[in-house]
C-alpha cells in the first residue's frame, strides 16, 4: 500500500511550533468542492458496517481514506467532516440510537451524532495531543451488550501501523462509564489489539486478539485478562468474533505465520484459518473443511484469513476470505463453520475474472461484514475494491466503481468514495475536456475525455503499480506520464488521444533511460509542437529524446533534478528544480543556474514568466519551507520573493497560478499524516499576487492536499488532489 516516507527523525529536529488545529468542515456554497469520482478506491480500506437500523445506511473507513457515508447500499458515497487524521480502525452503530456512531482511528476515539457525517474527538482521560507521532490509537468502540453508557475502546490497528517515533499505547483497554464523554485506561495488553468482542449478552467477559500474541479473554469487565489460545497452531491472529446469542461460541481468523530456518532463512510458513471456541475460550479447533489451506516460505502466498464474520441475523452464516496473492477467494459456510464453500474466486466456472473491477489487486479482502437484517448481504473490502453481494454471494459488484461500456475493460467512474494519495492533475491545454490525474499505487495513470465523467486507465505496463508523478501533453494529443514511488517503479509511459488500453512504456532495456527498478522518474515536459522532443527526469538526471522516445540522452547531471515548469507558449524554454536550487535552460541542452531554495520541489511558471516554488521535502532542515517566487524580469538582487512563510516550515507542497490572472495563486499544504492530527489546512488561495493568503479548505474532508490544477479552457474551475481522498474540483474561488 501507499506510505510516503515518514522522516519522523527529522521532523523531531523542528523548532516547536504551536499547534495549528485545522478542521474539516463540509460547506452549503453550490460553487464548493464536489468529488471528482474518479474510479476508486485506491487505498487500503479497514471497515464496512451497516447500520442495524437502515440497511441503506453505510460507512467504510480506511488508512488515509478517512470513512466514507452512503445512503443507498454503496450506490454513492459522500465525504464526512471532522477529522483531525484519517487512518481508521473499525466503526461501532450505537446499540439503540440510529444517528450515533463511534470510529477507532489512530488518532483516538471520535463520535457522530448525525449517522457519521460530521465527527467529533472524544479524548478525556486519554494521553495529551502528540505532535509528531500518534498518542493513543484506538481500533475498536464496543458498547456493554447491557448498557449502552459503558464503552470499552481498544488500543491498536487492524492495518499494524508502524509507528516508529514517540510511544503510542498500543494495547491500552479503555472504558467509559457516561456514554464516552470521558475515559480512563482499565488495563494494558502487551501489544496491538486487532480486534475485540464481547461474549454474547455479557457484561463482564471480553476477548481480544492481539497482534502475534494470540487471543486473550477478560471475566471482570477488562480489568485483567489471561492467554486464552490453546488449540490455535500459532498467534497471528486477526478477527475474534462472538455467536450473538451462546457466550460460549466463539470464532477467530488466523493470517499466515513466517517461520525461520536454522541459518535465519524463510522456511515454510504456518498457514492461517477458520478456528471456532464452544467452551468460552478455554479451547479452539480447526473449522477449515472446504479451505484450502496452503503453505510456502513466502507469508504472501500463504493461506491468510484476515477477514471474518458472523451474521447476527443467522449465526449458522459465516464469511470469510483467502487474501492470499495466490488465493484471493471467498468463502461461505451455512453451518457455522463445520464446511465452507467458495463463493467468488479469480476462475470460476470456467470464466476468469467473474466480477469486473476497476483495479487490478484482485479479490482478497481484508474486512468483511453482514447486514445485520439479512445474512445474504455482505461486504467485502480491502486495498482498492469494495466488494457487495445481495444473494448470499452468487452475485457480485464494485460499490467503489461503475463501468463504462466502451468495448474495453478499462473505463469506469467513481462513485465517490476515492482513497488515492494523488500526485498530479493534468488538463490537456490543446483538447477541451481531457484531463489525466495520476495517482500512488495503481492509481497511477488515468485519463478522461469527457469532461471528468469518466476515466480510462492506461497504466497496466510494465506492471499495474508503481504510482504515476507528471503528466504534459503536444497540440497533436500525445502525452508523456512519469511515474516511480519509494525509490522504485519508474517509467515514462507515452499515448495518444483516444488510445485505449495500455499506454507505451518507453524506460526499456537500449533505450537510454536508467533502470526503473532503483529509480523513479518526475518531471517531465513535451514540445508543444513536436511531440517527438521530450525532457524527462529520471533518477534525478535530465534526459530528452527527439524521436518520440526510441532512444534518449542525457543531457545534464549537474544537480539532483525534481520537476520541470515549461515557460508558456515556448518550444525549448523551462524551468527545473535541483536539489542545489533552480535551473533555466532556452534550448533543453544547456542549463543555468539561477539559484534560490535548496531543494527540488514543486514549481511552475504564471502567464508573466514568474517561477513558483514550494521547497517542500528538505524544509525543515534549509528553512527554507513555504513558497517563493522568482522574477527574471527584476534586478538580479531583487528576483526571489518569499510569498508564503510555512509556519512549520515543511506544509507548503505545490503551488498554480491562474492561467489569465497570474496574480491569483493557489497554494496546497500536505502535512505528514502519521501524528494524532494534522497541522495544516489544505488548500490557501491568495487574490492579490501573494500579499494575502485566505482559506480555501471547507467542504474537504481531509487535511492534506497534494496537487492542484485549473482548467486553461475554464479557468473558474480548480481541482486539488488530496493525500488519501481523491480529487476534488470546485468553480469559482
Amino acid at each position: 500500500m501507499k506510505k510516503l516516507t515518514t522522516l519522523f527523525s527529522l521532523f523531531l529536529l523542528l523548532a516547536a511550533a504551536p499547534l495549528v488545529l485545522a478542521q474539516t468542515r463540509a460547506t452549503s456554497d453550490p460553487n464548493g468542492w464536489r468529488p471528482v469520482k474518479e474510479p476508486g478506491c485506491g487505498g487500503w480500506m479497514t471497515s464496512v458496517e451497516v447500520s442495524p437500523f437502515d440497511s441503506n445506511h453505510i460507512l467504510v473507513g480506511g488508512d488515509m481514506l478517512s470513512i466514507g457515508l452512503s445512503h443507498d447500499r454503496g450506490e454513492t458515497w459522500e465525504p464526512v467532516f471532522g477529522l483531525y487524521a484519517v487512518e481508521i480502525g473499525d466503526t461501532t452503530f450505537h446499540p439503540s440510537d440510529p444517528q450515533t456512531v463511534w470510529a477507532g482511528t489512530m488518532s483516538g476515539p471520535y463520535k457522530s451524532t448525525d449517522g457519521g457525517k460530521t465527527w467529533v474527538e472524544k479524548r478525556s482521560g486519554f494521553p495529551q495531543i502528540a505532535e509528531y507521532a500518534y498518542s493513543a490509537p484506538i481500533e475498536k468502540v464496543l458498547f456493554d451488550p447491557n448498557d449502552e453508557n459503558h464503552l470499552f475502546a481498544f488500543g491498536g490497528s487492524s492495518r499494524r501501523w508502524n509507528a516508529s517515533a514517540g510511544k503510542p499505547l498500543w494495547g491500552a483497554v479503555w472504558e467509559s462509564h457516561d456514554g464516552g464523554e470521558n475515559w480512563e485506561m482499565a488495563s494494558k495488553l502487551d501489544r496491538n489489539i486487532v480486534s475485540a468482542t464481547f461474549a454474547a449478552g455479557s457484561s463482564k467477559i471480553l476477548f481480544a486478539a492481539v497482534s502475534d500474541l494470540g487471543i486473550f479473554r477478560s471475566a471482570d469487565g477488562g480489568k485483567t485478562w489471561s492467554k486464552a489460545s490453546e488449540g490455535l497452531p500459532h498467534g497471528v491472529v486477526e478477527r475474534v468474533a462472538a455467536h450473538p446469542t451462546d457466550p460460549k461460541i466463539l470464532w477467530a481468523s488466523l493470517n499466515s505465520c513466517p517461520q525461520k530456518s536454522e541459518d535465519g532463512s524463510p522456511a515454510q510458513c504456518l498457514p492461517g484459518g477458520i478456528f471456532k471456541t464452544t467452551d468460552g475460550g478455554k479451547t479452539w479447533f480447526a473449522c477449515n473443511e472446504g479451505l484450502k489451506i496452503h503453505a510456502t516460505a513466502n507469508p504472501n502466498l500463504t493461506a491468510r484469513f484476515k477477514a471474518f464474520c458472523v451474521a447476527p441475523s443467522n449465526p449458522d452464516v459465516l464469511y470469510t476470505n483467502d487474501s492470499a496473492w495466490n488465493g484471493a477467494k471467498f468463502y461461505r459456510s451455512d453451518d457455522g463453520g463445520k464446511s465452507w464453500r467458495v463463493i467468488l474466486a479469480h476462475e470460476m466456472n470456467g470464466v476468469k475474472r467473474p466480477v469486473k473491477i476497476a483495479y487490478p489487486s484482485g479479490y482478497g479482502v481484508t474486512v468483511l461484514s453482514v447486514n445485520p437484517k439479512n445474512e445474504n448481504e455482505v461486504y467485502g473490502a480491502g486495498a482498492e475494491t469494495i466488494f457487495a453481494s445481495a444473494d448470499g454471494g452468487e452475485t457480485w459488484k464494485d460499490l467503489t466503481s461503475e463501468q463504462v461500456p466502451d468495448g474495453t475493460d478499462w473505463t469506469w467512474k467513481g462513485r465517490g468514495y476515492s482513497g488515492l494519495c494523488t500526485m498530479a492533475f493534468r488538463f490537456d491545454p490543446y483538447h477541451e475536456g481531457r484531463s489525466v490525474l495520476m495517482a500512488m499505487d495503481a492509481g497511477k495513470c488515468w485519463e478522461s475525455n469527457d469532461f471528468m465523467k469518466s476515466w480510462s486507465y492506461h497504466g497496466q505496463k510494465p506492471q499495474p503499480w508503481g504510482g504515476g508523478n507528471d503528466a504534459c501533453f503536444s497540440k497533436d494529443g500525445t502525452v508523456y506520464v512519469t511515474t516511480g514511488q519509494g525509490g522504485n517503479s519508474g517509467n515514462v509511459l507515452k499515448g495518444g488521444l483516444n488510445q485505449p488500453g495500455p499506454w507505451e512504456p518507453l524506460a526499456v532495456e537500449g533505450s537510454g533511460l536508467p533502470d526503473g527498478k532503483s529509480c523513479v522518474a518526475t518531471g517531465v515536459f513535451v514540445s508543444p509542437s513536436d511531440s517527438a522532443r521530450v525532457w524527462v527526469i529520471f533518477g534525478g538526471k535530465i534526459f530528452r529524446t527527439k524521436d518520440g522516445g526510441q532512444k534518449w540522452e542525457m543531457v545534464s547531471d549537474s544537480d539532483s533534478f525534481g520537476w520541470i515548469a515549461p515557460v508558456p507558449g515556448k518550444e525549448k524554454t523551462f524551468y527545473v528544480s535541483g536539489k542545489t536550487g533552480l535551473w533555466f535552460t532556452r534550448n533543453g541542452k544547456d542549463f543555468t543556474y539561477v539559484g534560490g531554495p535548496k531543494v527540488a520541489g514543486r514549481i511552475c511558471v504564471d502567464a508573466r514568466g514568474r517561477v513558483l516554488h514550494t521547497p517542500f521535502h528538505a524544509a525543515w532542515q534549509t528553512r527554507e519551507g513555504g513558497l517563493w517566487r522568482y522574477d527574471p524580469s527584476q534586478p538580479e538582487d531583487a528576483r526571489w520573493t518569499k510569498l508564503y512563510d510555512d509556519p512549520t516550515h515543511a506544509c507548503a507542497v505545490c503551488p498554480v497560478a491562474h492561467p489569465e490572472k497570474p496574480e491569483t495563486i493557489v497554494l496546497v499544504f500536505a502535512d505528514h499524516p502519521f501524528h494524532d492530527h494534522i497541522w495544516c489546512e489544505p488548500v490557501k488561495v491568495s487574490t492579490d499576487d501573494g500579499k494575502t493568503w485566505r482559506s480555501l479548505s471547507d467542504g474537504l474532508p481531509t487535511l492534506r492536499a497534494e496537487c492542484a490544477a485549473f482548467n486553461p479552457f475554464d479557468p473558474e474551475e480548480l481541482v486539488v488532489g488530496t493525500g488519501g481522498c481523491g480529487f476534488f474540483v470546485r468553480k469559482g474561488l
